[in-house]
């Protein structure tokens, strides 16, 4: 058979796993996703490598890639052709992922709920093609993606505040009593002499002081001490509870393709350097590629149920947002305040996420580790405002080739179309001679160096066949052979920079049966340079100045095989003739006949067009194969 079939597989039934790809590239390389914004939040496009510095555990690094990532809104974009000789993700309509997280540990039960009606008023500015999630951090359970804007508002109705104030003895502020717990004896004396009215070196022994009314001890400073201790324990036993939450809900979103955004809606937690390291969150968030964007809720000065002011809320509500900026610097996103249900902190997240840029840079072997790594990037000059993550790990030198086969398995189970990286396929059925099998051709293409695998799967949902390879031009054919019937082909690709992409296509593998003779599909393909090259069948795009047309035909027992073949290039509407060329018809032994052109296309101009092979006998077409295809602009 004329073709390239590399990896041809007799039909199996079988589990992916039981077949797993491999990619063997020569350069591996680690990506950051990058944002660089303007004042207006706008992303700013047209960088370049020399653009970026980058450093990895303090020593520079050179960026070998910086490509602009477009996010725009679906609606704002051109919709391709619809088509269907061949599947393209470019038309799939897969929208951003984008979760809302409530902070139910740092949310008062009543002050949440204008922050959540400003939430919903975020679920439907954003693009209907948009996928989203709603999720409480305190019971991380199953997130489900969707469209469903009801669905999506009705889940943010049962995520409540749960933090109440707290009633204690003394009037004690968060940030003084963080300082006290952390062994600070001025901020003890400023609070014991607010709050005990003595000044703390009156006690000339905290644990033995008398009381100079009735020489009993008093125990007010011991008590002040105390239940510092108990704010700060109580302080960073929530924020422990909100960031187990959120690494698990970053964990969850690892095996999706694509970048993905967490807005967090939080009144501020703790997370102090000194005990909570960020280092694991920053390198999740690059492996899953998750950003997190956190909304600081403004916190009222006074409330109905409190009877005093704490003494320290200037510096308490920056100790909070600091904790919330160090998580969001962490996972290359910003706080904004958002006061009630203020839309404007939400529509400037919404612009933030209409574009990055993705950055690629190669690691050195020490970094194969498994272990969290520091990474710092800036821009070269000035003009914007930049945001990354600050960490990232890599597998093992000895795991890395399973992990990238491992990330292509999950592409191609995942039911859920991946965007990221064009991807075209067409296919093609073959009579398989002296058998009832039919030979499926499959035509893929990419962009550049990908690693390519393909899985066939049957009506009764069993594997048939697959495969997996890289290939450096972006474009490769294979097929497998299988009983004839209704598959599913699902294709996934996956380049150097980690970009994802993948395509299903349902079609029907049966050969047309005419007067007693199979006649395959047709196949176009691009002119071979040298004779007996297997052609590679194109998808939809033609170019240069001629190309190959194929076709087989098989005759049955009591057929005969056509007289003649000959190949018409039509317009896109079925028009008048605009090249006919007559093929050359090969007979070979059983009842097997070949029939090849070269037709110019120089002529025609970029369009859309029907190629179709008329197959005759006895002077009459006893079958038209059509093949659509298109000219692209030169």
């Amino acid at each position: 058979m004329d073709l390239c079939a590399a990896a041809v597989l007799a039909a199996i039934a079988v589990p992916i796993a039981a077949q797993a790809p491999t990619f063997r590239s020569s350069v591996e390389l680690v990506t950051a996703d990058v944002t660089v914004i303007g004042r207006d939040g706008t992303p700013i496009a047209h960088l370049g490598p020399d653009d970026f510095r980058l450093e990895v555990d303090g020593r520079p690094r050179r960026v070998v890639s910086a490509q602009f990532v477009s996010q725009a809104a679906r609606n704002t974009r051109p919709a391709p052709l619809a088509a269907t000789h061949f599947t393209s993700n470019e038309a799939a309509d897969a929208g951003r992922l984008v979760v809302v997280a409530v902070d139910e540990a740092h949310i008062r039960r009543l002050e949440g709920r204008q922050a959540l009606r400003a939430a919903e008023t975020f679920i439907d500015t954003l693009d209907p093609s948009d996928r989203i999630g709603v999720i409480g951090l305190t019971r991380i359970g199953a997130l489900e993606l969707t469209r469903d804007r009801v669905a999506l508002k009705r889940r943010l109705g049962t995520l409540i505040g749960q933090t109440d104030p707290v009633f204690l003895q003394f009037n004690l502020g968060l940030s003084e009593a963080l300082e006290i717990a952390e062994g600070s004896r001025a901020r003890l004396a400023d609070a014991v002499l607010r709050e005990c009215g003595r000044a703390l070196t009156d006690y000339v022994n905290l644990a033995r002081a008398a009381d100079d009314a009735g020489g009993g001890r008093d125990a007010c400073p011991e008590q002040v001490e105390q239940e510092s201790r108990g704010i700060a324990q109580h302080a960073h036993t929530q924020a422990r509870i909100s960031l187990g939450g959120l690494e698990a809900l970053v964990a969850s979103l690892k095996d999706i393709p694509g970048p993905k955004t967490v807005v967090l809606l939080s009144e501020g937690m703790v997370t102090d350097p000194r005990r909570v390291d960020l280092a694991r969150l920053s390198a999740e968030a690059q492996a899953a590629r998750v950003s997190i964007y956190a909304l600081h809720l403004e916190v009222p000065i006074f409330e109905a149920a409190q009877d005093r002011i704490s003494p320290t809320l200037p510096r308490d509500l920056q100790v909070r947002g600091d904790g919330l900026a160090r998580v969001a610097g962490a996972a290359r996103g910003a706080v904004f305040r958002l006061a009630g249900n203020d839309p404007r902190p939400f529509e400037r997240i919404a612009r933030e996420l209409s574009g990055y840029y993705l950055l690629a840079f190669e690691p050195i072997d020490a970094e194969r580790d498994g272990r969290p790594h520091r990474i710092r990037v800036e821009l070269a000059r000035g003009g914007g405002e930049l945001r990354a993550r600050n960490g990232f790990a890599l597998p093992a030198a000895s795991s890395s080739i399973q992990a990238r086969d491992a990330r292509l398995v999950t592409l191609l189970r995942t039911l859920a179309v991946s965007t990221e990286l064009p991807v075209r396929v067409a296919t093609y059925a073959y009579a398989e001679p002296a058998s009832s099998l039919v030979r499926v051709v499959v035509s893929a293409e990419a962009e550049g160096h990908v690693l390519l695998g393909f899985v066939l799967i049957d009506a009764r949902g069993v594997i048939a066949a697959t495969a997996a390879r890289e290939i450096e031009t972006g474009r490769y054919a294979f097929s497998a052979v299988v009983p004839p019937g209704p598959y599913t082909l699902r294709v996934g690709a996956i380049d150097p920079l980690g970009r994802q992409g993948s395509v299903e296509r349902p079609f029907d593998a049966r050969i047309a049966l005419v007067q007693g003779v199979r006649v395959s599909d047709l196949i176009l393909a691009p002119l071979p340079d040298r004779a007996g090259d297997p052609l590679e069948p194109v998808i939809d795009r033609v170019s240069g100045d001629q190309v190959v047309a194929y076709l087989e035909m098989h005759a049955e027992a009591r057929g005969r095989l056509p007289d003649a073949t000959r190949i018409v290039i039509t317009g896109g509407d079925a028009g008048n003739a605009l090249v006919t060329v007559a093929a050359a018809v090969t007979e070979r032994d059983g009842g097997w006949a070949i029939a090849r052109a070269v037709v110019p296309t120089r002529g025609l101009p970029p369009g859309r067009y029907v190629a179709v092979a008329e197959v005759m006998a006895g002077g009459r077409t006893i079958a038209r194969m059509p093949r659509p295809f298109t000219i692209p602009e030169r």
